[in-house]
């Protein structure tokens, strides 16, 4: 090869290596934008009349508290003695400099969440004032009021209840009362789970945002066509610019995940939407949890003129998502079908996870996202009178597949409009929208919780003197805000998602509800009807149900003083917000155990019969596929230390209720219950795959003898419930040992030989079941970051709870059946590391024989 050749050939290598640097890059990054102004914040408190330190992200309740003023709100009773803090104002104040490099730059202060009525000023200029917790606020600072150094910001925040009570004055209408003219957390005025704790404060990240020229304010990915092979994507990018230039665009990724696309942009004064079309070949699909990996593209959008570089990055999955709601010949289904496939929404309704919105914390998150993730879950509801969750809610469900069904923030009351609060909800629609586009696991939107169904079925109209030509003016305002503002407002932006305007389509009274949409069942706790009704009461899409369980002991002694750890003590009622709550659990208790009379096993009790109780529900809704393709319950979690329905508490303890959702919501999940005479047994299939199943009954004694059994073979349909007929057992077999017998199931795949599922259950009501004492023993077995807890019984033990009393962990079941002749195994997960685990137990068969023992006591002992 001549010298011409080899200098030839290393050109050509440099400029292959040039184009395939181009291939993944585009132009030097652009250069730094904001000034953090979360640091330095002090607030007034008028009392001393001095500053003290406050925390931003943060809220003045918190404040109080963390400079020794007041005392903790969750503690005790203290919540019922802070109601001052909401009934006056609160001034907050910071400092800050700008930078040279910043000076002559188009400048704004941004609020990215402010709750929820306040001034600002900058200065001792007023530059704007807030008036929703759920928008972002953005203030210019003009040339006139900005200086180099010690700028000074005070933010003097309003009592919420003043600014209600001027508008009830106006001639607006409160129903049920007045925190329906401010556009802020509703459960913060008190709800059936929560006090009432009005906050203010800067709850969300504060800063100054700079540019010249030429910014990119948003990008949203718009699928236009997605293939097995191909995904052809717009990029809606929103370009905020002081001239017209002629431009690049690049987006690229920057794990080389598909090809950089490169091109000409020409750019126009002031704000518009550019989009630009760009393909990935092959796509990665997002699936929720069960059904495959939630998988995610960085996408990097960079726009450049011959003065600068502006660059965005954003995060998205690829999927086809849809609601299904035609009728049918039973009334109108409700079920998502997530790239091509029906989905059964497994799941529950989330509340704030704390009660002041700037204690949050991304670790928070995950941990209780973690934990629906590792029961199953695929779907969580976030519940429309809370708040719309931060950023970092919604990138976690992205990456772990969890399906977010989004209310916008209205519940349970009728929302006056006025030319004011339609610009300001449409503008809190138009941000929220915005924001949550890119995310996958937001899968539909809901416009409010209930309010329809409070209209039409909770008595309002008579309640509060409503004449009828009000009731028209109230019931306009409701279909303008639900059927026309709001819809119109999302589809401006996003048209992906689909829309409905409440829930439920109808309330718990009506016939509807259990044939049309999605249903909220609270027969079972409001109507105290028994669990059993949820077999006769299932609809088409759950939505919502649920009934109380107390937390943990472990749990009760962080916010109850050792001298009030008992049952109805005036501290646990301030923890308790429902006003029959202990009347519910007590009479349902009655029903189905003895009521113990040492507090600790009352609240074991209260665990199990929560769990049992809506084991009846995840029976009747899972079995009934796919005529019902939804069960979410209430509540998945606590925003404070309270009796509430939720299956893990304020300090992410789970209840009895947690471990029987898991097991229910596997993918391969044996329904089997007793119900109008009948026993009946469904195997469950959520897998996307038919199976051939062999199918194992037992009737055992109490010792594990077998009184009768019987088998089967048959074939599991994919997506859907499957009666298993054992023709060999009856109905009265089993009901002729109920109360000295349990019932063991278990499903094994025909070809393979592997058991699929098992499922243990007593027929008879617990304070008749005549079980032995607990007779198991146990090893330890010591691993670096966890301990097995290895358990082999002789008897039945039923509900068997292990607790480590003095040592923090979490377990990896509990509340379980222990099987004799079975060895099981519990893995416990230690916050801190020890070698020493103090093991305890309680079980239904404690309990039970207490009681049994009681009523054979001489009367003259009792």
């Amino acid at each position: 090869m001549n010298t011409f050749k080899i200098y030839l050939s290393k050109i050509t290598i440099i400029v292959s290596v040039l184009s395939l640097m181009m291939l993944f890059s585009c132009n030097q990054k652009s250069t730094k934008k904001k000034i953090n102004l979360n640091k330095g914040w002090e607030f007034y408190y008028p009392a001393t009349e001095k500053w003290y330190p406050a925390t931003v992200p943060g809220n003045i309740h918190t404040d109080l508290f963390a400079n020794g003023l007041i005392e903790d709100p969750f503690y005790g009773t203290n919540a019922d003695s802070l109601a001052w803090i909401s009934n006056q104002e609160w001034t907050y104040r910071t400092e800050f400099d700008i930078a040279p490099e910043f000076i002559n730059r188009n400048l704004e202060l941004v609020f990215d969440g402010i709750d929820t009525h306040a001034e600002v000023f900058l200065n001792e200029k007023k530059i704007g004032e807030t008036k929703n917790m759920f928008r972002q606020w953005v203030f210019v600072i003009d040339d006139s009021i900005r200086k180099k150094e010690h700028n000074i910001i005070n933010v003097i925040f309003r009592p919420s209840s003043e600014y209600n009570s001027q508008k009830l004055a106006e001639g607006g209408y409160a129903i049920p009362d007045n925190r329906v003219f401010s556009r802020k957390s509703q459960y913060q005025y008190g709800w059936d789970w929560a006090p009432n704790l009005e906050t203010c404060g800067i709850y969300k990240d504060v800063y100054i945002n700079s540019w010249e020229k030429l910014r990119i304010t948003n990008v949203n990915i718009e699928q236009k066509a997605l293939t097995d092979t191909m995904a052809i994507l717009i990029a809606n990018i929103e370009l905020e610019s002081e001239n017209y230039y002629n431009g690049n665009v690049c987006i690229y990724s920057p794990d080389r995940a598909f090809d950089t696309l490169k091109q000409k942009l020409e750019i126009f004064e002031g704000k518009q939407v550019y989009p630009v079309e760009f393909h990935i070949k092959n796509p990665k699909l997002w699936w929720c949890n069960g059904l495959g990996n939630a998988e995610m593209y960085n996408i990097n959008v960079q726009v450049s003129t011959k003065f600068r570089v502006e660059e965005k990055s954003v995060k998205t999955g690829l999927r086809d998502i849809e609601l299904a709601t035609k009728t049918d010949k039973e009334g109108q289904e409700f079920y998502f079908i997530l790239n091509g496939i029906p989905v059964f929404a497994r799941g529950a309704n989330w509340v704030p996870a704390e009660y002041f919105n700037g204690s949050n914390s991304r670790k928070n998150y995950e941990e209780l996202l973690i934990l629906a993730k590792e029961a199953n879950f695929n779907m969580l509801r976030v519940w429309g009178g809370g708040i719309y969750e931060n950023d970092e809610f919604y990138n976690i469900c992205d990456s772990l597949g969890i399906m977010v069904w989004q209310d916008f923030m209205f519940a349970c009351a009728m929302y006056p409009l006025s030319d004011e609060m339609t610009e300001n909800i449409t503008e809190e629609v138009k941000y929220q929208v915005t924001r949550l586009y890119n995310h996958p696991s937001i899968v539909m939107y809901c416009g409010n919780n209930e309010i329809s169904n409070g209209w039409f079925d909770w008595g309002w109209q008579k309640q509060f003197g409503i004449s009828d030509a009000d009731s028209v003016k109230i019931w306009n305002d409701y279909d303008n805000l639900f059927h026309r503002i709001i819809p119109k407002t999302i589809s401006s932006i996003d048209k992906s998602r689909k829309y409905i305007p409440s829930s439920p389509f109808y309330g718990w009274g009506h016939e509807e509800s259990l044939t049309t949409g999605d249903s909220h069942y609270w027969g079972v706790w409001w109507g105290m009807e028994d669990f059993d009704m949820y077999f006769d009461k299932t609809g088409r899409f759950m939505s919502e149900y649920g009934f109380q369980g107390m937390p943990p002991m472990s749990s009760l002694q962080k916010f109850i003083p050792e001298d009030s750890v008992y049952r109805y003590s005036k501290t646990l009622k301030s923890h308790q917000k429902h006003p029959f709550g202990f009347e519910a659990i007590n009479k349902y208790m009655q029903r189905e155990f003895p009521v113990p009379e040492k507090f600790e096993d009352f609240v074991y009790v209260s665990q199990v019969l929560q769990a049992e109780g809506l084991q009846h529900a995840f029976d009747a809704h899972l079995s009934s596929m796919p005529y019902c393709m939804g069960s979410l319950f209430w509540q998945f979690n606590d925003c404070w230390p309270v009796v509430s329905w939720s299956a893990v508490d304020y300090y992410k303890q789970p209840k009895a209720l947690y471990y029987m959702a898991k097991k229910a919501f596997e993918d391969i999940y044996i329904a089997a219950f007793e119900h109008n005479n009948n026993f009946k047994v469904f195997a469950v299939n959520q897998r996307n795959t038919t199976i051939n199943v062999k199918a194992v009954i037992s009737i055992m004694d109490f010792r594990g003898n077998r009184i009768i059994a019987d088998s089967t073979v048959t074939i599991l349909d994919l997506l859907s419930s499957n009666e298993i007929i054992f023709d060999n057992l009856s109905y009265e077999q089993i009901s002729k040992f109920k109360d000295s017998s349990f019932v063991r199931i278990k499903l094994y795949d025909f070809n393979e030989g592997n058991l699929l599922s098992e499922r243990s259950l007593t027929t008879g009501r617990n304070k008749d079941l005549k079980l032995p004492e607990p007779e198991f023993h146990y090893n330890l077995k010591q691993n670096k970051d966890y301990q097995e807890i290895i358990i082999d019984s002789k008897v039945y033990v039923k509900s068997l709870y292990i607790y480590t009393p003095g040592t923090e962990g979490r377990f990896s079941d509990n509340f379980f059946d222990l099987i004799p002749g079975k060895t099981k195994t519990v893995l416990f997960y230690p916050q801190t590391k020890t070698d020493k685990l103090n093991l305890k137990f309680n079980s239904v068969n404690v309990i039970v024989n207490d009681y049994q023992n009681k009523l054979s006591e001489p009367v003259e002992n009792k």
